[in-house]
């Protein structure tokens, strides 16, 4: 082999080694979903629990009251949980004293059976609309306006057969109501790539 033709290989192959480490290669990248809906779930629950527990501590509680804390207090965190994840919705119900106050910021219309009735409730997760706050929720916001959740809140007399059943595209959930308890109920649900994940609090 000569010395020329030497170097010419030697150009290709460092050419080649060159090219090699420069270009990448074709890999199969998974896209990793940073899903935060057991958390957000969870902080409902908690909090929720919190706020309902500041109401009953205080003297003078009406059915008013607890409903326009809750829509102020649930608007605002649904409207905080869509800047975390925006498959996010949830549905509540808890008794207080003769009443049932039920919610529905879901998605999806879901049917509420209480007693012998039934009561179908709109999604209102669209009427939510996103904000992003930098220290937490505030549940005082003044530019909440009722009217657009009056479909997707109600208050209903206190079952007597201390049941409560949710009905949710054709899947029933069932719950125990206690009278003297004030307990709160989530149901929170996400659809994501025709994935639906359902969150029921303990």
């Amino acid at each position: 082999m000569k010395k020329g033709q030497v170097y010419i290989l030697a150009v290709i192959v460092i050419g080649f080694l060159i090219f090699t480490i420069i270009t990448p290669s074709n890999l199969l990248h998974q896209k990793i979903i940073d899903d935060d809906f057991q958390s957000l779930s969870r902080n409902y629950q908690v909090e929720s629990a919190k706020l309902l527990n500041e109401l009953l501590n205080k003297k003078i509680v009406d059915r008013q009251l607890i409903e326009n804390t809750f829509l102020n207090f649930t608007v605002s965190f649904t409207s905080y949980s869509k800047t975390k994840n925006p498959n996010f919705g949830l549905i509540y119900a808890f008794p207080f004293e003769n009443y049932l106050f039920i919610g529905n910021y879901a998605d999806i219309d879901v049917n509420f059976t209480v007693g012998s009735s039934t009561i179908s409730l709109e999604g209102c997760f669209n009427e939510v609309s996103t904000s992003v706050t930098l220290y937490g929720i505030s549940i005082d916001q003044p530019d909440i306006n009722p009217i657009l959740y009056q479909d997707c809140i109600q208050t209903v007399g206190y079952p007597p057969t201390n049941q409560l059943e949710f009905t949710i595209e054709d899947v029933d959930y069932t719950f125990e109501l206690n009278e003297k308890r004030s307990d709160i109920i989530i149901v929170s649900r996400e659809t994501l790539d025709n994935e639906i994940k359902v969150f029921i609090s303990e």
